[in-house]
């Protein structure tokens, strides 16, 4: 056993000094500092820093809401979410300097130009759009502004940019290894971690995302599978193993060109089936980091090379065209060339003669200088050794410094994924922000319903507002955190709404005492519907910390799982009705009570009991008397549309029932155009449409503001 664990042992050694020239046992931090500043080709990290700040320029417009500016932040009595309390957004037309500063510097980034101070200003920028507005956060935006903090510390600017063009002393054929290094490890993480979030039940047994195979990209598949198997094999366990193991293999020479090819179908497949900007994109763009160093160049010499030999041939066949009168003046031409050849030879013949004279009598004076110059020499020669060893030791420290800078992010990075149970305030029913856990796509949310009430203790006054009035997207609903601050913004607006105009007949104006509760409905990865927060908690009384669990979250009901079979069956049977049927499947706890309005345009609709005991009241006219009707497992009641209801949980335990019904407006729906496949010329117009809009509304804020600033400039004076 020892000699094995010894033949393993000496194998990986082997491997390991053959990859960093050092043995395992001999490693430290000056032999890693070495390491990872090793020279390599800068023409890969070149075109990266290229195609990386195009695709910013494309995605400020786009996904930063640049083309949407007056929308976006013009408002402001819209709700705000920063990760961090003291960031607020600046107001408009300032908050268009921010997005202009933006744009130019993914624009630096792209030419290489003024490099340092455009990969700054960009990074700024971009994470301070990232923290004042934490709904937008998502895994790709936070990549986004990794990539462009590690860009603003590398030397992508000395191969192809306008600064290696402008200042020589800047261009430089090689940077050290680690700028390298640091962007492919960011994107192993992104690949890797990816299939690691996947590695859970929810993922593996099919249940995260359904019915996704359903969509054209997948057809190929379906020639030898149903719908439910490319789910499960195709969707589920497939991507499973290629995000853990896709860096991998791309970083493995045999593997690598097969590696790519599945990454970038995977990546244009992504870019077909979901809204996610530039994500896919920037993944391609960055592919080629795990090619040798040197392929752009290995690739421009191709071309030229091939261009040479076109050239040649051509020329070869145009020669060959040539008269015979040409062919024998060049004959002419090269007997008077070779005559006056012979002649310059006999002259330089007697010069040399003349010049190895010279040369011995210079040779003796350098023998009269050497002997005092030596003298001078050894004392210069130790002072120089000095100063190299001084330069050595500052160059050995600040590549020691850059090794240890590197080794905190890896940590970092490869802890943040797993810091949940330290933020324990940003779970709710999953973990964490939906950012930087690179849980892409592991869960599928469904919102039912959010109810937002109002009470005026006081007064005694109750209503309702609309959830979504003062909100820039409905992803503050599913975070605990988030609603907290949502409460909070409602009281602000409502307050300043109710001083400026009277909340009744009398004249009365809402009281400061309010009381705001928020009923959630939501469904996580195909389970039952239920309620995310408690809506019998006063949001504007509760606490709320990043390290301590959100008290006003409802749980996850797991004990309905075991009905998901069971609910599948049942959805395909309504389905099976006919085109427009569907169902509802909801669950809640006991002694809640669920009030429902059921839209006119829904018909056929029934109520079912599948497990549980709950009464059910319809809602009646103010002069009659209302009814009640008690329902117990396996019971099912008619309701009749246009008018609200209320379920309530009677039992000792959480109760499952299930609406099922016809939806009359989605005949309509049915007769729409069909969507093209490949709307690619629509998405390059909307992009630049995009691109012209996010122009013009910059344009008109900067002089919106310079005219502002004049404005004050003049009041200033007068006074």
């Amino acid at each position: 056993m020892k000699e094995k664990l010894r033949a393993i042992y000496d194998s990986v050694d082997r491997k390991f000094f053959e990859q960093f020239e050092f043995r395992m046992r001999e490693t430290n931090v000056r032999k890693l500092a070495v390491y990872l500043h090793k020279p390599k080709d800068a023409s890969s990290l070149a075109v990266t820093r290229i195609l990386f700040g195009i695709a910013m320029l494309f995605d400020i417009p786009d996904e930063r809401g640049g083309a949407a500016l007056a929308a976006r932040w013009g408002d402001p009595s819209t709700c705000r979410f920063p990760l961090l309390p003291f960031l607020q957004p600046l107001p408009m037309p300032h908050m268009a300097v921010v997005y202009a500063a933006l744009w130019l510097g993914a624009l630096g980034i792209a030419l290489g130009y003024k490099y340092r101070i455009s990969s700054i200003t960009f990074t700024a920028c971009f994470w301070y759009l990232l923290l004042v507005e934490k709904s937008y956060w998502n895994n790709h935006s936070y990549l986004f502004g990794l990539v462009g903090f590690l860009l603003t510390f590398t030397q992508a600017n000395c191969y192809w940019s306008i600064d290696a063009y402008l200042n020589p002393a800047l261009s430089s054929p090689t940077v050290p290894y680690w700028n390298y290094f640091i962007l492919k490890y960011q994107f192993f993480i992104l690949y890797f971690m990816a299939g690691v979030k996947k590695g859970t039940a929810e993922w593996l047994t099919g249940y995260s995302v359904q019915n996704l195979s359903e969509h054209w990209v997948f057809n190929p598949f379906k020639l030898f599978l149903s719908v439910s198997q490319t789910d499960y094999l195709v969707v589920h366990w497939f991507v499973f193993a290629f995000d853990l193991t896709v860096a991998g293999w791309m970083m493995w020479s045999r593997s690598r060109h097969i590696a790519m090819i599945l990454c970038a179908l995977f990546h244009l497949m992504n870019s077909r089936l979901f809204r996610i900007g530039m994500f896919p994109w920037v993944c391609l763009a960055t592919m080629p980091l795990f090619y040798p160093f040197d392929w752009p160049n290995l690739v421009f010499n191709h071309v030229r090379d091939s261009y040479s030999r076109s050239k040649s041939i051509i020329c070869k066949y145009m020669c060959m065209l040539l008269t015979d009168r040409t062919v024998q003046n060049k004959k002419e031409t090269l007997n008077e060339e070779n005559s006056e050849q012979i002649e310059n030879n006999t002259k330089e013949m007697s010069d040399e003669d003349s010049s190895k004279i010279a040369v011995d009598e210079t040779l003796k004076a350098k023998k009269e200088n050497n002997i005092d110059t030596e003298k001078i020499d050894s004392t210069n020669s130790s002072e120089t050794a000095e100063a190299d060893h001084t330069d050595r030791d500052v160059n050995e420290g600040k590549r020691i410094l850059t090794c240890i800078l590197i080794g905190i992010y890896v940590f970092i990075q490869g802890f943040l994924p797993f810091s949940h149970f330290i933020t324990k305030g940003y779970n709710n029913w999953t973990n964490g922000l939906y950012g930087y856990s690179w849980d892409m796509m592991v869960h599928t949310w469904d919102m039912d319903s959010v109810v937002v009430k109002v009470v005026d203790n006081e007064n005694n006054i109750e209503f309702y507002v609309e959830p979504h009035h003062f909100t820039p997207n409905e992803r503050w609903s599913r975070h605990g955190d988030m609603v907290h601050q949502y409460a909070r913004c409602i009281k602000n607006n409502i307050l300043t709404e109710s001083r400026k105009r009277k909340w009744n007949d009398e004249g009365n104006h809402l009281n400061d005492n309010i009381s705001i509760y928020l009923d959630v409905w939501s469904s996580l990865n195909g389970r039952f519907t239920q309620r995310m927060f408690d809506p019998k908690v006063d949001l504007l009384n509760v606490s709320w910390s990043p390290f301590t669990p959100v008290s006003y979250l409802m749980p996850l009901l797991d004990e309905g799982l075991s009905w998901r079979e069971h609910l599948l069956h049942v959805r395909d049977t309504v389905h099976s009705w006919n085109n427009n049927s569907d169902v509802i499947f909801l669950a809640d706890f006991p002694g809640y009570e669920y009030e429902k309005y059921v839209p006119e345009e829904l018909k056929n609709v029934t109520l079912t009991v599948l497990e549980g005991r709950v009464v059910y009241e319809p809602e009646t006219a103010p002069d009659l008397i209302g009814r009640s009707y008690q329902l117990r497992t396996g019971d099912e009641i008619e309701l009749t549309s246009g008018i609200f209801h209320k379920i309530l949980n009677v039992g000792d335990a959480p109760a499952y029932y299930m609406y099922t019904f016809y939806n009359s407006s989605a005949v309509n729906h049915s007769l729409s155009k069909p969507i093209p496949k490949l709307p690619i010329v629509m998405e390059l117009q909307r992009r630049f449409n995009n691109m012209a809009k996010f122009a013009n509304d910059i344009i008109t804020s900067l002089i919106q503001l310079l005219f502002n600033v004049s404005k004050c400039f003049v009041q200033q004076c007068e006074n």
